[in-house]
């Protein structure tokens, strides 16, 4: 399929004639559902996401300029074998000299992700905001260590401290991550907290605990979301965020130390509507807003 729309790739932001080097974000993405235990389609996501970001507008919703931000887009790692292919994502986050954005995807890329940020931010603490309907703390699930449900539970093992980590959005549970949920240290906010409290506070208490952090990477799965808002996903979970819910949060993250975002598990073979590919769209762009908003606070 041939990329044609309304704009320019990533809503214009995107030139082919920059680098990393002297670009603001680097684009990646990483089209593997290979460690999906249940649902395929999540390898599909980075080419409908391109595609659609020809219809995206270079303005976020509050109307936050995006033109001076550039996008280099460098295209995709292709994942074979995830045991020694991992490594090739983790090699690229860790040398890029600007910020990855990472296109999943299922949420087991995001393992050399945050390994690649850890490198990256070596002796600093790296914290993260995990939005998800799972904590995806198993230590071993499906047969494999490295599966989309191991992601968080690797990555406190490369040195990502519990009290640098907020998961946010949380209805779903394995036995084996119960400990660590209740008693490891992590910051955890189920959707029902937000229900409850509000998103405006949930993200307050993020903000206030993350900006401790020398650098913050937000990792987001699709199905943190309401099945409602975003139904194409690998395992829809009832009772989720809403999409004002994650525009907030994503809002509430102004003046964190933001390094990097993953956006995974958007699998748009199980949305015709392709409303969930548009849901990862309007975050990815809403974060680059965030990332503009101190960029020109910084000039003035």
């Amino acid at each position: 399929m041939t990329l044609e729309g309304t704009h320019g790739l990533w809503g214009d932001l995107h030139r082919p004639d920059l680098t990393p080097e002297n670009s603001d974000f680097s684009i990646i993405g990483i089209p593997f559902d290979g460690l999906a235990s249940a649902r395929k389609g999540a390898a599909l996501a980075p080419e409908r996401l391109r595609f659609w970001s020809q219809h995206a507008t270079p303005f976020s919703e509050d109307r936050t300029r995006l033109k001076g931000m550039s996008v280099c887009d460098l295209g995709d790692i292709k994942i074979t074998h995830p045991e020694s292919d991992f490594n090739l994502i983790l090699q690229r986050v860790a040398t890029l000299p600007n910020m990855p954005i990472l296109l999943g995807g299922d949420h087991s890329v995001t393992i050399p992700i945050l390994q690649g940020q850890r490198e990256r931010y070596k002796n600093q603490r790296l914290g993260v905001l995990w939005v998800d309907a799972h904590p995806d703390l198993c230590d071993f699930f499906d047969g494999s260590r490295i599966s989309h449900a191991n992601t968080m539970r690797r990555a406190l093992e490369f040195g990502i401290e519990p009290h640098d980590v907020c998961m946010v959005g949380l209805r779903s549970w394995e036995e084996q991550e119960i400990d660590l949920i209740e008693n490891g240290g992590i910051h955890v906010y189920t959707a029902s907290d937000v229900a409850k409290r509000g998103m405006k506070k949930v993200a307050d208490s993020v903000r206030t605990v993350l900006n401790d952090c020398d650098a913050v990477h937000i990792s987001l799965d699709i199905d943190c979301l309401d099945p409602s808002a975003a139904p194409g996903t690998g395992i829809p979970e009832f009772g989720g965020l809403t999409s004002r819910d994650v525009l907030t949060l994503l809002k509430g993250t102004q003046g964190l130390p933001l390094v990097g975002l993953d956006v995974v598990e958007i699998a748009p073979p199980l949305d015709p509507s392709e409303a969930t590919v548009f849901a990862g769209l309007k975050i990815i762009m809403e974060y680059i807003a965030v990332i503009a908003r101190k960029k020109q606070s910084e000039v003035q």
